[in-house]
């Protein structure tokens, strides 16, 4: 199966439409998981989504509970009743059970919007599964990497020494800080299984085209791809709203700063404004994961803005995001300071 980037963009956002996390809160337990229905939640996370990253192999307890294909083979290690088994952790009881995979699974959603990895190591489910869901849900931000042998692989590699109290999160963190700006989580997540995965996965990632260490030559054409664009207006509300937190957010905390009359929300098409005596400071906010994405998708807008604003006062420039700059971002940000005769800056602005 191969795909292109844009298509793999165009799945998750098919994902994310099926389920946002108001529909997983109503999910009842045929929902979540069953057996030959091909649209239950765990489905869409292990097979639907199987090319933005692959959680082959183990039984499916990875899920949590699920209903058997016999009734009759009762694992022993689980809970069981007469249909389903679960981790013993989660009750004694089918439906209490459930109720605690659920309230997990949203727990895995709303730590990865805001970014807060580190929250999902101590929730019980297996780390194949949970980590899948984070990253579904983290807007782009996780390299979709989740089998624990390669992730050990790749640790060492970066200079990790792991042990068994190794956290998950903190290879995760560690992947974040060494993608390459000119890579995309997906383009990255390939890069790293040619060199550490297993060969069942290779396959699997086949389609996913790199860029750097496998360049892939593309072919001339006279003709534009328009099945990317078309695919894409179909509504996607998840950035939007985590641009709005993230306006909002700044929006407080500049008022605080500058005092309320001085700081304006969507004025001229600016995202925010802050006007002072002697400066005015133009903020762009956008919702990507990564600092060089939110500057790409931004900084030409910002300008376009602060060209058009006829106000003669000193202008400063701001390209907002969720996260903090990685290592990679940080050396594009002083490649474009060093180049650009402008005052020009990127800060980050949590979100709750």
């Amino acid at each position: 199966m191969n795909m292109k980037i844009n298509e793999l963009k165009v799945l998750q956002n098919e994902f994310l439409n099926r389920w946002p996390i108001e529909e997983v809160k109503k999910l009842t337990l045929r929902k979540y998981v069953d057996v030959g229905n091909k649209d239950t939640f765990c489905q869409w996370v292990e097979t639907k989504t199987r090319m933005l990253g692959s959680i082959k192999g183990m039984t499916s307890i990875k899920f949590g509970i699920y209903k058997r294909k016999d009734p009759k083979k009762r694992p022993k290690k689980y809970k069981n009743d007469e249909s389903y088994s679960w981790l013993t952790g989660y009750g004694d009881s089918r439906k209490i059970a459930f109720n605690k995979t659920k309230q997990d699974i949203v727990k895995i959603i709303k730590y990865s919007k805001i970014g807060k990895f580190d929250l999902i190591d101590d929730i019980i489910l297996p780390n194949l599964f949970k980590w899948k869901v984070a990253a579904l849900y983290s807007n782009e931000r996780l390299i979709p990497i989740f089998k624990k042998e390669v992730l050990l692989k790749i640790a060492n590699h970066f200079g990790l020494k792991t042990t068994r109290k190794t956290k998950i999160s903190e290879i995760h963190n560690l992947m974040i800080s060494h993608k390459p700006i000119s890579l995309s989580v997906y383009e990255f997540m390939r890069q790293l299984y040619d060199e550490f995965g297993e060969d069942e996965d290779k396959e699997v990632f086949d389609g996913v085209k790199t860029r750097g260490a496998r360049r892939i030559r593309r072919r001339e054409t006279t003709k534009k791809n328009i099945k990317f664009q078309i695919r894409k207006s179909v509504h996607f509300s998840f950035v939007e709203q985590k641009h709005n937190k993230i306006q909002e957010a700044l929006k407080e905390k500049l008022m605080k700063e500058y005092g309320e009359n001085n700081v304006s929300l969507e004025k001229d098409f600016i995202d925010i404004k802050v006007v002072q005596p002697k400066f005015i400071a133009l903020y762009e906010v956008k919702s990507s994961s990564y600092a060089s994405e939110c500057i790409k998708e931004g900084l030409g807008q910002i300008l376009f803005y602060s060209f058009n604003d006829t106000d003669k006062r000193k202008k400063k420039h701001f390209v907002v995001g969720q996260y903090p700059p990685t290592e990679s971002d940080k050396k594009f940000i002083e490649f474009l300071k060093q180049n650009l005769k402008l005052e020009f800056y990127y800060i980050n602005q949590e979100i709750q």
